[in-house]
């Protein structure tokens, strides 16, 4: 009796091997995709009035809602935060960043005679800056010098020639709330916490904002739409 070997199909075998090379191919697609897809650092968030490398000069003028609502070293230090953030982060050149304003309560008390045009008309600017404070707040939580602080502002940027807002568009402001329940190193530092924080959410619609820059932490909500009142 003749027994008769049939030799088995390779197709199996085949299909296994060309199986193989199609994932290890599509994982490299894949991982290739991946590694080629754009951080969140890489990811801008759109200027909404790119002023990076603008050659007009701003003035930052920080008004406050109710007079003496706001302490004179709160006002100056957010002053202080904008500008600073204007040459580091905007990176307008610092012959385009206009002195800053005396806070000095006498001083004030004459600059709150004049609008916000004719303050950055005298100091020979192109554009002011405002940012009016709503509302501030801090307590002492502990005799060590703990503090919990809150601030609310609305900015606006405007064009000292045509006396016109050009930021934000139409009737909208840009509102900003900042609050802390623990700063641990005292009023001062606070007081620098709340401006760095105020200063951010001001200046970040002026350039194209790293994706994972663009909130801060110390930020309660962005409102996209809040009128004057």
């Amino acid at each position: 009796m003749i027994t008769v070997v049939r030799a088995r199909p390779k197709y199996n075998v085949i299909g296994a091997v060309l199986a193989g090379c199609i994932l290890v191919v599509s994982a490299g697609c894949n991982v290739g995709g991946f590694l080629a897809s754009p951080t969140s650092h890489e990811k801008k968030v759109p200027a909404e009035y790119n002023l990076r490398g603008a050659q007009k000069k701003v003035l930052v003028y920080v008004d406050e809602a109710r007079q003496g609502s706001t302490p004179a070293d709160v006002r100056a230090a957010i002053d202080a935060a904008v500008r600073r953030l204007l040459m580091t982060k905007v990176r307008i050149k610092e012959q385009y960043v206009a002195e800053a304003i005396d806070y000095a309560p006498a001083r004030m008390a004459a600059y709150s005679q004049l609008s916000p045009v004719q303050i950055g008309r005298e100091a020979g600017a192109d554009l002011v800056l405002y940012v009016r404070v709503e509302s501030h707040d801090m307590h002492q939580l502990h005799s060590a010098g703990y503090f919990s602080a809150s601030v609310i502002t609305r900015s606006v940027l405007l064009d000292t020639a045509s006396g016109e807002v050009v930021w934000p568009k139409g009737e909208d402001v840009k509102l900003a709330r900042i609050r802390f329940e623990l700063e641990t190193k005292g009023r001062e530092a606070a007081i620098e916490r709340l401006a760095r924080a105020t200063a951010h959410c001001v200046t970040r619609h002026f350039y194209d904002c790293p994706g994972d820059e663009f909130r801060s932490g110390d930020e309660q909500k962005e409102y996209d739409k809040i009128y004057w009142q």
